[in-house]
């Protein structure tokens, strides 16, 4: 569409048949500045204008005459489109600040004497588009406005455009042309979505690889034809692997797996064994209370023989292998019996730890 506007002009301004328009790509956000030269030294008194072409005509964006400045659009009254003038250097400068994808257009600064026609002195074709930057498996949605352009009743699709051919191959594109309902279309990863009542295309495309880097655009699409593809907004990509994550392993514990036979049998052998030391208890009573009774009674043959210098350490003498050695045994059954159980039990598998890192990535839209 870009090509046929520039491809007029000519017709329509003879100045401009010895130029050849200058292609900007500029992306969304950034800012743009021109430089007119006009040659003759007395006309820095007449009109210069910053123009745009639509629908075969000059949309004047803003002027200048001398040292006043008139402006015609919206996005020149909200301060986004200047004009100044530089006599001593016959220069006019125009600045675009902030520029958004409907910028995007044929653009010439031109000269007017009096009530003569523009002349030209340089023509524009600028064509303003979104960067996304994503990471591999990461999803991609863009959404095309063509609200003041029309084209409700045409097919739309998403191309990736090819620099070196100058092609744009059809990546998905909408089945239907309905103006009253919405119209969609699926390919693979991607998939379109046209609402010609907003007048907005929605591509969403998941899971992307970084072979999918590359330009794509918005389009009009009328298949079976020399040029199928007329550009509505033009989308810049670039995907990147994901960083490789480092993976340290921490083990926490040991595994030991035991057969269901074995856990069955260990778990006999504790019994046994309880019972085992139960038994030997009792019989250490009986043994406890002879050994007492006999302390109890040399204890008191020497009373009355009068050794009483003797008494109390005899007592505790004969008194404490009574009462140590029992316990002793009781202690040294019991810590067997504990660790015969917990041998017995299955441990748990051995926990690993996994600590994942990886690099800083940042998404920009």
């Amino acid at each position: 569409m870009e090509l046929r506007v520039v491809l007029l002009l000519p017709l329509c301004f003879p100045g401009l048949q010895a130029q050849t328009p200058g292609e900007l790509s500029q992306r969304e956000g950034s800012n743009l500045s021109v430089l007119c030269h006009y040659p003759a030294e007395d006309e820095y008194r007449d009109l210069k204008s910053w123009c745009r072409w639509i629908d075969k005509r000059c949309q004047v964006q803003v002027t200048i005459i001398d040292t006043i400045t008139d402006l015609y659009t919206e996005r020149a009254r909200q301060g986004y489109i200047t004009i100044q003038d530089d006599p001593i250097h016959r220069i006019f400068s125009i600045t675009m600040t902030d520029l958004r994808v409907q910028d995007s257009g044929t653009y010439f600064c031109a000269y007017r004497k009096g009530w003569q026609d523009y002349v030209p002195l340089k023509t524009i074709s600028l064509t303003v588009f979104k960067e996304f930057h994503k990471l591999e498996l990461d999803s991609l949605s863009v959404q095309c406005s063509y609200r003041d352009l029309g084209y409700r009743s045409e097919r739309k699709a998403w191309c990736r455009y090819a620099g070196q051919t100058g092609r744009c191959e059809n990546v998905v594109s909408t089945d239907t042309t309905y103006t009253w309902s919405i119209n969609k279309g699926k390919k693979g990863r991607a998939s379109i979505r046209d609402d010609p009542q907003e007048r907005t295309i929605t591509i969403t495309m998941e899971k992307l690889q970084a072979e999918d880097s590359g330009v794509y655009w918005c389009a009009l699409y009328t298949p079976y034809t020399s040029f199928p593809f007329t550009q509505i907004m033009e989308v810049r990509l670039s995907v990147a692997k994901r960083p490789a994550a480092t993976t340290l392993s921490v083990t926490t514990g040991t595994s030991q797996n035991y057969p269901p036979g074995n856990s069955t049998q260990a778990g006999q052998g504790v019994i046994t064994y309880i019972i085992i030391s139960t038994v030997l208890h009792l019989l250490l009573i009986p043994v406890v209370i002879i050994l007492i009774t006999s302390c109890i009674r040399h204890h008191r043959k020497l009373k009355r023989r009068g050794m009483w210098k003797l008494v109390m350490p005899h007592f505790l003498f004969c008194l404490s292998p009574t009462i140590i050695f029992p316990l002793q045994v009781s202690l040294f059954s019991t810590h067997c019996a504990l660790e015969k159980i917990r041998h017995a039990q299955p441990r748990k598998p051995e926990g690993r730890l996994l600590v994942m890192t990886s690099s800083h990535s940042e998404s920009k839209p």
